[in-house]
């Protein structure tokens, strides 16, 4: 009776323990982030972004997802109003490195103060970097891209470097 009692027991610690394994499992598979940012400089200039980010554990190694995006920005002489949307892949080359491939195409209206002229302006920019992320349920990443598309004389972008910092939560 005691053994059939305790294969009993081992028969259902295993079945309990395999479903909460199961459950986490499936949780690590999407990823639910992005950032917020504020910024200020010269010429009385202003900034603020907020960019989220849903993603999804493709392989072990590849995650995939979409970003969208909307920047306001103020200076003493015009503002702007930039929206952005786009995927991206990331590749875990080791548990917390990755490389990261990030299309997004830019869109907005740039107004000039004094004159009341409003410009529109669309813009496509392929980013190409790398970062470290932290382990756990919440990550926070870091790191650097380049835009491969980008061009000094035609650009709305200063340079085409752009560092990456966030944080992304396992759904």
């Amino acid at each position: 009776m005691k053994k059939i009692v305790l294969i009993l027991c081992l028969f259902y610690s295993g079945i309990a323990f395999s479903q909460i394994n199961i459950s986490n499992a499936k949780q690590d598979n999407w990823r639910l982030g992005g950032n917020v940012g504020m910024s200020f400089g010269s010429d009385d200039y202003f900034g603020f972004a907020i960019s989220p980010s849903l993603g999804y554990k493709i392989t072990e190694d590849l995650e995939g997802g979409l970003t969208v995006g909307y920047r306001y920005s103020n200076w003493r002489d015009s503002k702007r109003n930039m929206f952005n949307a786009g995927p991206y892949l990331n590749y875990y080359t080791l548990n917390s490195i990755f490389v990261r491939a990030h299309y997004e195409h830019y869109t907005g209206t740039r107004k000039f103060k004094e004159t009341s002229l409003t410009r529109s302006f669309d813009e496509n920019a392929l980013w190409i970097g790398a970062g470290f992320r932290s382990g756990g349920k919440v990550k926070v990443y870091a790191g650097m891209m380049y835009n491969v598309l980008y061009e000094k004389d035609d650009s709305m972008f200063a340079n085409g470097i752009r560092p990456i910092v966030g944080v992304s939560f396992g759904i």
